[in-house]
């Protein structure tokens, strides 16, 4: 119902002329003039089903675009007509041919499942209110080049959020004042001295003075220079602290280490194998720094600070790019640390930047590694004792050689998301997370040609309560500004696969094992069997369980339902190739007796069924569609899941029914049949009089 009068809609999707067809039902049997909509050139849909898929209320239309690997969504506005179609990618050559919706996360959001004929798979896409992002803003400062790092802070008390970035090429800090609306204004230049190539910066209030400072790293001078804040944007000249001959620092944190309650720096000096730690004096001010040694091997590229065993005291994690690993330094408090602890990202990964934060929400530290050479992303799971389980490796994509990772909750559902900054393709990539230390492909959003991102930074720069990005593009010598510019129903796809070579045609939904959660069942018409995933508690799929439907039978569609009233779902197959339909009887444990068949007649070539009670005797039927014969079966049940009683209805020549559904279209108590007739074009409806 499209336009929520309470009479039944129809859509169709046209492969022929890429277009989706709405039929709005006038209550008698009868409709209005179809309203066509365009799925643009090419798409070719071949599937289509409706669900409210963003909980507005209003149904929503969904088809598989088969030749152009991908499923497109139509948000209803609830008075017949829909907007134009967001596309979610399924894969190249995955060739996706059906779809169901189901909750899989019990977060009161449709999720859909698709099957991909052409790469033997079914994809999943998670259906929440997903971020997106505008295209970039660019801003540029003059005469400044090599935009290498930017930090987010309200550096003049307005309650908006500034930017502050580091020219490396120009040896300045420039500091972004925002207007509150996402906009920002002509930076503010601060030198760093000269040659001083200021490579990271981060932001606290080093003198205690209740405004923020600037601390940045300096790898051409071998020192830190603070930047002492006023409260209006402006800054005291820059103080230098040595950081020692040729130790090229080049990361940047700060913590209590001591627990006198004074801000204190760490940095990584690459030239010198160290990490140095500046103990401060509360006035802006720092003792010279105490240098722990890492092996010659190791170049600890990033810092970054956590408390990773739960005891209240400050420890470090740093980045060994060269080294392939993290190393983790345990904090005793008082200003001494443990021994340096590697957990290994693996061989040829080279990993560049760490993030920290909670992925599976049980109140443990996680990391994650921005990998370049692998073009990855590495998860590392906290056991909160400072330990972390072996990395999950997670791809990023081809060629894009991730430089820099940060976490937020991008799109407000209280799980941790994961921005990457793109080196490689001039991208940044946004991966939503799933609560569990899993995380979707990332979606992806353009720095610019030769713009050459290199970091990032998350804030809310217009106040509109979701979270932006701000990125450091050095190629183009810019920053670029990216607003979360709302949401979309889906994010991209989590792919399964259920056996090599099996060629899922069709896929639906059951509690097949009576444990109120939904399962899927798959018609593999690779493998001319139906493939049951039942689905576990903590949202993973168990193993699929094959049953065959016969040698040869190309099993193309699927219908769930109770057939012999004993509360447990059942299934029935349309072989395409054999000119029958399976019925598989559930026992209520997610298994299944051995099939039992019902011929269509010979070169029927069955299509869909549709189950329902075609004689109001509470006992469910089956209606079928036969492209081969052009006609409609209907096979009666008995109650005891076996079906007799056939009723045939002839359609005409070339109609070839593809698609079959059933309801009450004229209100008269009666079932009515509707079938998309593929030959002609047209839709035809077998209306019940008795």
């Amino acid at each position: 119902d499209f336009n929520k009068d309470n009479q039944s809609d129809i859509v169709l999707a046209n492969s022929g002329s890429d277009t989706i067809n709405v039929r709005i039902g006038l209550g008698n049997g009868t409709f209005e003039k179809q309203i066509m909509y365009s799925v643009s050139t090419g798409l070719h849909p071949q599937y289509v089903n409706t669900a409210d898929v963003d909980n507005d209320g209003i149904l929503d239309i969904v088809t598989a675009d088969t030749r152009s690997n991908c499923i497109s969504v139509n948000l209803g506005y609830g008075n017949g007509s829909f907007k134009p179609p967001q596309r979610y990618f399924t894969g190249s050559g995955s060739l996706p041919c059906s779809f169901v919706f189901v909750d899989l996360n019990n977060d009161t959001r449709l999720d859909i499942i698709t099957t991909n004929e052409g790469t033997d798979n079914v994809a999943v896409f998670f259906g929440y209110n997903y971020a997106t992002f505008y295209n970039q803003r660019v801003y540029r400062a003059i005469d400044n080049f090599g935009s290498r790092a930017a930090v987010v802070g309200n550096f003049n008390n307005d309650k908006y959020l500034d930017v502050a970035v580091v020219f490396y090429t120009t040896n300045n800090l420039g500091i972004f004042l925002g207007d509150g609306n996402g906009s920002f204004n002509t930076p503010l230049i601060f030198s760093t001295t000269m040659n001083s190539n200021p490579y990271s910066l981060v932001v606290s209030d080093v003198n205690m003075d209740g405004q923020l400072d600037v601390i940045v790293t300096n790898t051409g001078t071998d020192n830190i220079g603070i930047f002492l804040g006023y409260g209006n944007g402006s800054f005291a000249d820059v103080m230098t602290f040595s950081t020692g001959t040729s130790s090229m620092p080049c990361s940047v944190a700060v913590a209590d280490f001591t627990n006198d309650g004074l801000i204190d720096i760490v940095v990584t000096n690459i030239g010198t194998h160290d990490i140095g730690i500046f103990y401060g004096y509360g006035n802006g001010s720092f003792a010279e720094m105490v240098s722990h040694r890492i092996d010659d091997n190791y170049f600890a590229e990033v810092v970054r600070i956590a408390d990773f065993n739960n005891d209240n005291q400050a420890d470090i994690v740093v980045v060994n790019s060269h080294a392939n690993s993290i190393g983790i330094l345990l904090g005793y408090g008082n200003g001494s640390f443990a021994k340096q602890v590697n957990c290994s990202t693996a061989y040829g990964t080279q990993p560049m930047w760490v993030a920290l934060g909670d992925f599976n929400n049980d109140n443990k530290l996680d990391i994650v590694t921005a990998n370049r050479d692998d073009n990855s992303m590495s998860i590392f799971i906290g056991h909160g004792n400072g330990s972390f389980d072996d990395p999950e490796t997670y791809p990023v994509g081809s060629g894009s050689r991730p430089l820099y990772v940060d976490i937020g909750d991008f799109n407000q559902d209280s799980i941790l998301d994961i921005a990457i900054v793109n080196y490689g393709t001039n991208q940044i990539s946004v991966h939503f997370g799933l609560g569990d230390a899993t995380f979707l492909q990332g979606d992806l959003y353009s720095t610019g040609s030769g713009s050459q991102p290199n970091t990032l930074a998350v804030g809310d720069f217009n106040r509109d309560g979701q979270l932006d990005i701000v990125v450091a593009n050095p190629g183009s010598d810019t920053i670029g500004v990216f607003l979360g510019s709302g949401t979309q129903p889906y994010a991209r796809a989590k792919v399964r696969r259920p056996d090599i070579g099996s060629q899922p045609h069709f896929v639906t939904v059951g509690d097949f094992n009576n444990d109120g959660i939904f399962d899927v069942a798959l018609a593999n018409t690779g493998k001319n069997n139906v493939g049951i995933f039942i689905r576990l508690p903590n949202e993973i799929f168990d193993d699929m369980v094959a049953y065959s439907v016969g040698v040869d039978s190309a099993p193309s569609f699927l219908a769930v339902g109770d057939l012999n009233n004993d509360n447990h779902s059942d299934i029935v197959a349309t072989n395409s190739k054999t000119d029958n339909i399976a019925v598989f009887l559930g026992y209520g444990n997610g298994t299944f007796r051995t099939a039992t068949f019902y011929s269509t007649g010979d070169h029927s070539l069955p299509s869909a069924v549709a189950i329902v009670d075609l004689n109001n005797d509470n006992v469910l039927d089956i209606a079928i569609a036969n492209a081969g014969t052009n006609t409609i079966l209907l096979l009666y049940g008995k109650g005891d899941g076996t079906f007799g009683n056939e009723e045939l209805h002839v359609l005409g020549y070339n109609y070839r029914p593809y698609s079959i559904a059933a309801t009450d279209l004229d209100h008269d108590g009666l079932v009515d049949i509707i079938i998309a007739c593929y030959g002609t074009d047209d839709v035809e409806i077998l209306s019940k009089i008795c």
